[in-house]
């Protein structure tokens, strides 16, 4: 029996070890592939628990092979930063936090007595075309910080974010950061078009289809999908303060201030209504209640800063440069209108 038992024990083994392998080569590529999670859970008592997710689907602007940005596909925003993913942009360095935010890393829960500001916008907050530590987001809190102040500024854009965008991020993700006040960089010569459509930069994206904020083309299609854009037949500039009101009301209900700093009406052309748009812009957003309106058109202009040169980085974006002026300018606004105060 001895002998019998051994014989036994060798064929299990024989079975079961490539079985085991198998499933630990299985399980390690899943993981690889983020698709394993493996979590802890409160309700059996912090034990570890495992479940599958659908495999992550990753995007790419027309244009990746010189901008070198990639993104995460996101059902409900289209598209967003890929978290803990580091690249160039241009050849500059592209750092992506955890949290999938073009930032350093920042401890969730806010630190006792510091002042988190959280900022929304598209290529330009983002940094399109200079490096990490060259956002103006970063310039700002360096600077605040060396006057001792205790701040923290995330910079939650992403390029290409429409306001759409901009504010479901807000309401799904950003509130629950704890801002004391969000940032809105609001860039006047496109962010009022990237609105009117379900489509842009060849990537789809949600759609507010009227001025009751009605949202669809949600879930946004799958890349290879077969669908129709859709487009917001109104007024876009409209529709631009309507999504900022909405914003401004959720601030409100949680007492966070609201900051909307406008900026590229250098970038209309002389035989267009660039003032006009302007003015009916600023009159409409300094009308909504709990909004501070920064103008950083204004601010470029007494500084003496000329449109060339707001338009000297990638694609007429910022330079190095651009984005510390734009960090000098929002540090004064700050400052002097009270705004680094609960």
């Amino acid at each position: 029996m001895r002998r019998e038992a051994k014989v036994l024990l060798v064929r299990v083994v024989a079975v079961a070890a490539p079985l085991v392998i198998g499933a630990l080569l299985i399980g390690g590529l899943l993981m690889r592939q983020n698709r394993l999670v493996i979590e802890q859970d409160a309700a059996v008592g912090g034990l570890p628990t495992i479940r599958l997710q659908e495999p992550k689907i990753y995007l790419e602007e027309p244009g990746h092979e010189l901008t070198g940005h990639r993104y995460l596909y996101d059902e409900i925003l289209g598209w967003r930063n890929i978290p803990g993913w580091s690249a160039a942009t241009h050849e500059r360095r592209l750092t992506i936090n955890s949290l999938g935010m073009r930032d350093r890393e920042y401890e969730r829960d806010k630190p006792e007595g510091v002042f988190r500001i959280l900022v929304l916008g598209d290529s330009f907050a983002w940094g399109y075309g200079v490096s990490d530590e060259e956002v103006f987001t970063e310039r700002l809190e360096a600077a605040l910080v060396a006057e001792g102040a205790r701040v923290e500024i995330w910079n939650a854009a992403v390029s290409g974010w429409g306001t759409d965008q901009q504010l479901l991020f807000l309401e799904r993700e950003g509130f629950d950061y704890a801002p004391d006040l969000v940032a809105l960089a609001f860039f006047l010569y496109n962010d009022p078009d990237n609105i009117r459509h379900s489509v842009q930069y060849g990537l789809q994206k949600p759609l507010f289809a009227d001025t009751n904020l009605t949202l669809t083309n949600v879930p946004v299609p799958k890349p290879g999908s077969e669908t129709e854009g859709r487009m917001f037949e109104g007024d876009p500039l409209k529709q631009s303060v309507r999504l900022i009101e909405r914003m401004a009301g959720g601030c409100r209900e949680r007492g966070v201030r609201l900051l909307v700093m406008k900026f590229g009406a250098y970038m209309f052309y002389e035989d267009q209504p660039g003032d006009e748009i302007d003015r009916k812009f600023r009159e409409r957003v300094e009308s909504l209640p709990g909004v501070d309106y920064f103008d950083l058109d204004a601010a470029f202009r007494e500084l003496g800063v000329s449109s060339d040169k707001l338009k000297a980085g990638h694609a007429a974006h910022w330079d190095a440069e651009g984005h510390q002026l734009a960090s000098d300018a929002l540090r004064r606004r700050l400052e002097q209108g009270g705004l680094l105060h609960r």
